[in-house]
């Protein structure tokens, strides 16, 4: 039997998502990635394969396209997963999301209810998928891949800001229900990021002022290294040089 501990990356196929799946395979972990683009998935699963420092079996990466806005398509993805590795998660990242940006009065009905069904109802539904298993263990662990907009709101931004700090919320009480069965929720609050988040223009103007991918997934790998009775509860992470 496999004892390999199994992580579940929601976004596993970009940016901090793809980042958190390096780091994790690379601290001995098993992978699911799930995300809406399964070409992107599959590119994801060949650097994790071919990374040398891991160790990786293709068989020890599941590749699940899931959109997790929709509540069936997360279902189903939690079922695969169990299917195939045989065992539940010992880790869910919560690391998808969009981050559309124009004025409030720009801003359709539509696109606001997409922000909120991708950034919040998402982690609601992934979390919810698997808690049930991570309680009967009474361990566990669930990252919530915020932002600091979870925190401070910002012009142009308006559902994006209202998805982060209602995620919080979610995260903040969820918390609080979680620890009485020993599982963590650890929120994450990166500043400015190098991922495809950002557009080709302002990731050229702004690289010397972000942060790489690498450096919030290695402070994710390191909390999660703390003993069955530390809980880090919030990790903030800003570049040197402050905001954008």
């Amino acid at each position: 039997m496999n004892d390999k501990p199994l992580a579940w990356i929601v976004g596993g196929s970009s940016g901090i998502g793809l980042a958190c799946a390096q780091a994790l395979a690379r601290e001995g972990y098993r992978l699911a990635l799930s995300g809406r683009d399964e070409a992107a998935l599959r590119a994801a699963s060949g650097t994790l394969t071919a990374d040398s420092h891991n160790r990786l079996s293709v068989h020890e990466v599941l590749l699940v396209p899931c959109d997790v806005s929709v509540e069936a398509n997360v279902k189903d993805t939690y079922r695969k997963i169990v299917d195939h590795f045989g065992r539940a998660p010992d880790v869910l990242v919560n690391s998808a999301g969009i981050s559309p940006w124009s004025t409030f009065t720009e801003t359709s009905t539509e696109e606001f209810d997409k922000v909120i069904a991708i950034n919040t109802r998402g982690m609601f539904l992934t979390s919810r998928a698997v808690l049930p298993a991570m309680y009967a263990r009474g361990s566990g662990a669930i990252v919530q891949m915020l932002s600091v907009a979870s925190i401070k709101g910002y012009k142009n931004g308006a559902a994006y800001v209202a998805s982060k700090f209602a995620s919080l919320g979610f995260t903040n009480a969820l918390r609080e229900e979680a620890r009485e069965h020993g599982v963590r929720v650890i929120a994450v609050f990166p500043g400015a990021t190098e991922t495809p988040l950002w557009s080709d223009r302002q990731r050229e103007k702004y690289h010397e002022r972000m942060m790489q991918p690498s450096d919030i997934a290695s402070a994710i790998a390191a909390a999660l290294r703390e003993p069955q009775r530390t809980m880090v509860e919030e990790i903030l992470l800003r570049p040197i040089h402050g905001d954008l």
